[in-house]
């Protein structure tokens, strides 16, 4: 029973096997590949373990079909096998060497190379032990696994597959790609590509950019505010109807975040606690957080607060920043703020009326956008804060060298006074820097500070 119960099981799951229409049906609608598949694919004809994590519905299991498809052109199809844990496929006592073995023995081809696929991994039950059995006594094989929690992959992997593992992480979608899947204007687009500005990078060519800005920003403002609110998940970019949009964040992403995830993985009883303290940090998107503040708003001890935080945060949903100092262990006590996963988190928990009463939320939002990017780009990603002066971020890759020290501030409204450049400005040339100031609608290079629409970002 046992036995006959996996081959169904993996049989189902693996209908590329003898029906691979109805296993990729549904890259026929999501057809433009992510940048993170690019990446990857040199990697497949390594020996490590490939992981790769990321919030939910970012794309990962979509990512595994077009591996697993770009491999069916050079490898036999039961050469590769997928399963997925979310679907809760392991009951009772069958655990995942049960289903390896029963691959091995009755279906894999006995010579050449083998492609072991594992979805959502963070499931089953010493997984990690598992599969450094197999990796270290069958060469053949090769393991590519995904999974929703850094947290509980990164302490696994570290404990058991130290050496033997490449991670990846995939992001919510660029503004790049949201243009892309959205079908923008193909010219728009592309001088898009052409004219983006990195906040890494010197701009390519000030007359191109210029150019840009005249002839599309409406235009590309208005879709940046949309991606903003709603666009950074592939299955919604297209979507019109603003109520499906949030029923889809709240259910697909927060709800089974907060809800299973975070209760399964980490054994949360209390799950009312995770959902009020996560709703009190999208109010907040940010702000400086007070734990202590917080713990007593919400009636539960600023311990348990701190252990959510870190929840949330190794589940993608958040991430904490902390104020400026060349000491790691007194930045922590310095005071932190926090900003969401997806800025698109918040249209999860509020509508945008048409009167306009959350407008104000997207200035927030918009530095939360910004934080993303930093992140992705410095080691070392801060804001500073001076009594009741600050700015907004101050980045680098070499937390000793102040030279090489980037402050950025957000002042996303129609009109910027000198005056709110005056500190972080002050900051910034005190130590030999730049000022870039993340505006709305302006473009221009003022004395020693870069004003850029965040929109032209990449």
């Amino acid at each position: 029973m046992k036995k006959s119960f996996i081959l169904e099981e993996i049989y189902r799951q693996n209908k590329h096997w003898n029906s691979p229409e109805e296993f990729f049906a549904e890259l026929k609608k999501i057809q433009h590949k992510r940048k993170l598949y690019q990446e990857i694919l040199p990697y497949l004809d390594k020996r490590q373990i490939l992981s790769i994590v990321g919030l939910r519905r970012t794309g990962k299991t979509i990512l595994l079909k077009q591996l697993i498809k770009k491999l069916s052109k050079t490898v036999k199809p039961e050469a590769i096998l997928f399963l997925t844990f979310d679907e809760a496929i392991i009951p009772g006592k069958i655990t995942l060497a049960d289903y390896l073995n029963q691959y091995l023995e009755k279906i894999a081809p006995k010579k050449g190379a083998l492609f072991i696929f594992l979805d959502e991994i963070q499931y089953n039950k010493k997984w990690q032990h598992i599969i450094k059995r197999y990796y270290d006594t069958d060469t053949r094989i090769k393991f590519i696994v995904s999974g929703s929690s850094s947290l509980f992959l990164r302490k696994k992997t570290t404990e058991s597959l130290a050496g033997r593992i490449y991670e990846f992480s995939l992001p919510t979608l660029s503004f790049e790609e949201y243009l892309q899947l959205k079908k923008a204007d193909q010219k728009m687009l592309e001088a898009y590509i052409e004219a983006g500005i990195f906040f890494d990078k010197p701009i390519k060519n000030l007359e191109i950019a210029k150019k840009f800005f005249r002839q599309y920003g409406g235009t590309i403002a208005r879709e940046y505010e949309n991606y903003l609110k709603y666009g950074q998940f592939p299955e919604i970019v297209r979507e019109e109807n603003s109520a499906v949009i949030r029923k889809y964040l709240t259910d697909a992403i927060y709800k089974k975040t907060i809800e299973y995830d975070i209760p399964k993985i980490f054994g949360v009883e209390k799950v009312d606690e995770l959902k009020f303290l996560f709703q009190v940090l999208v109010s907040e998107v940010g702000s400086l957080v007070e734990t202590g503040n917080i713990a007593r708003e919400i009636g539960i001890d600023e311990k348990t607060v701190k252990k959510y935080l870190n929840y949330f945060e190794e589940s993608f949903l958040i991430n904490l920043i902390y104020n400026f100092t060349k000491s790691a262990r007194k930045s922590r006590r310095l005071g932190k703020k926090v900003y969401l996963g997806s800025p698109n988190f918040f249209s999860a928990l509020n509508s945008w009326p048409d009167n306009g009463q959350f407008n104000y939320k997207i200035g927030f939002l918009v530095e939360n956008y910004c934080f993303l990017l930093l992140k992705k780009k410095y080691e070392y990603v801060s804001f500073w804060r001076v009594r009741n002066k600050e700015v907004d971020f101050l980045v680098t890759n070499d937390i000793l060298d102040a030279k090489n020290y980037q402050y950025i501030e957000i002042k996303y409204r129609e009109t910027i006074s000198a005056k709110e450049l005056k500190f972080a400005g002050k900051v910034a040339k005190k130590s030999g820097n730049k000022l870039i100031m993340i505006t709305k609608n302006d473009f221009k290079i003022h004395n020693n500070n870069i004003l850029i629409p965040v929109w032209m970002l990449r």
